[in-house]
């Protein structure tokens, strides 16, 4: 078994460390032999200062191998992921590093419009490092082909959309691109709906001029006071590769990931007359909430892990999936679309908030919530975990479930939940917990921040 590369989110990381050239070119062998040499394979890129060398060494491994090559350039994740479920595609690749700091970069891949599950990670990761690859003759090697898909793709998510409603007649939307790969998809898909749209940090770099990547509250001051001070309706931001969608009232207020979540989520359950819905599990029982009071189930996953069962139920009995941040339309495919996000939450709140977010937002409950970490070292992980669960659950009282998949998350009769996990990527343990009432919260909190102090002090003697 090689070295592992992978973590909850494709591979990421510093260009200087470990996204170096050297791992792109082997990446790209190793994804030409697990297609045995054959086929074409889409590579598209974000707007990173190190996309063009890393594409370069990519691309020159999958070549190696036989298998062609379909540049789309510059393009959103949700896009690159699209193109898998082509014809004639074999698999599509993006080099992106999402919401990463600039100096990152990274690899996610795609096969049949889902990210690649684990056994397929496994066997990159395995090839990479044992660095046995399909190697084609001067005869067979690859080509390299370009084609620009934004038609396409915008084709494909407008007929989606339209399925669900109908386009605008002007209502005024912010739309905040992050100097990212979305800038030129995102604005342009609102216009052809009928929404006047304003674009801020909406030209391409990779150096992030504008505000960091992560559409979080702290990185979004500057467009919530922007709104906040105009007419528009709504604000719709993303992240570097566009997978991520962020939305601020008009008053300037941003929107709860889970609240966003819980009001696609909804949608699709009603439209379908039940179904499930797929999220992870740091996610708040605001879903379920909403979910289970349309007749529609909620499952869980360890965060990262949405495709393995994507990748399974195939039936058509999930009808939306969502880790924070990241919508899954499953009637448009099986990947994470921000795009898709914003035009439909566009249209929502057109037709079911009469132009306002804060009148659409009005029908999901909004709860407190808290996110917090503490320092742990990686090498007390593992006895971490088991600590504060022993700790832990003797202390919660009307407990109604256990999910024990990705850390500790323990569900109460109430309502209220606490999540306890280790970063996959940081040496930190995380805490979620949601609740209906402040007081509930905080009681939570306490509890829970002492014993994970505890535990880390235990498990380091």
């Amino acid at each position: 078994m090689g070295q592992k590369l992978f973590g909850t989110s494709g591979i990421r990381g510093g260009i200087d460390s470990k996204v170096t050239v050297d791992l792109a070119l082997g990446l790209g062998r190793a994804l030409g032999s697990l297609l045995k040499g054959q086929g074409a394979v889409g590579v598209g890129i974000d707007a990173r200062t190190s996309r063009e060398m890393l594409k370069g060494a990519f691309v020159s491994g999958v070549l190696s191998t036989g298998v062609d090559v379909i540049d789309l350039g510059i393009a959103p994740m949700p896009t690159v992921a699209y193109h898998s479920s082509v014809e004639k595609v074999s698999a599509s690749v993006i080099i992106t590093a999402s919401h990463n700091p600039p100096n990152d970069n990274g690899f996610k891949f795609f096969l049949s419009g889902r990210e690649f599950i684990r056994s397929e990670e496994e066997f990159l990761e395995a090839h990479v490092s044992d660095q046995e690859f399909v190697k084609a003759d001067w005869r067979n090697i690859g080509e390299i082909r370009h084609f620009d898909i934004r038609n396409q793709y915008l084709n494909r998510v407008k007929e989606f959309v339209l399925s669900r409603g109908g386009t605008s007649e002007g209502t005024k939307i912010l739309v905040d691109t992050a100097n990212g790969a979305a800038t030129d998809y995102t604005p342009r898909l609102l216009r052809e709906l009928g929404f006047s749209v304003t674009t801020v940090n909406s030209h391409q770099d990779g150096h992030f001029p504008g505000r960091p990547a992560e559409p979080s509250p702290k990185n979004l001051q500057d467009t919530m006071k922007m709104i906040a001070d105009s007419d528009f309706s709504v604000a719709l931001c993303h992240d570097g590769d566009g997978d991520r969608l962020a939305v601020i009232d008009e008053d300037g207020n941003f929107i709860d990931q889970n609240r966003v979540i819980a009001l696609f989520a909804r949608d699709e359950v009603q439209r379908r007359g039940g179904g499930t819905v797929v999220v992870s599990i740091d996610t708040s029982s605001v879903i379920d909430e909403v979910v289970r009071a349309e007749g529609g189930e909620v499952v869980r996953a360890p965060l990262g892990s949405l495709q393995e069962i994507l990748a399974v139920r195939t039936d058509g009995s999930v009808v939306f999936a969502s880790e924070p941040w990241k919508p899954i339309f499953a009637e448009l495919g099986g990947w994470m679309d921000g795009v898709t996000g914003a035009a439909r939450f566009a249209q929502m709140m057109d037709e079911m908030g009469n132009g306002s977010c804060i009148k659409l937002m009005k029908s999901i409950p909004e709860y407190p919530i808290l996110r917090d970490n503490i320092p742990c070292p990686d090498e007390i992980k593992p006895r971490f975990i088991s600590m504060v669960k022993e700790m832990l659950v003797p202390e919660i009282s009307d407990i109604e479930q256990i999910l024990e998949e990705d850390g500790i998350r323990i569900e109460r009769k109430d309502g209220s939940y606490l999540l306890v996990r280790v970063s996959g990527t940081e040496p930190k343990a995380r805490v979620y917990i949601g609740a209906k009432n402040q007081a509930t919260l905080d009681k939570l909190a306490k509890l829970s921040m002492d014993i994970m102090k505890r535990a880390v002090e235990t498990a380091s003697k």
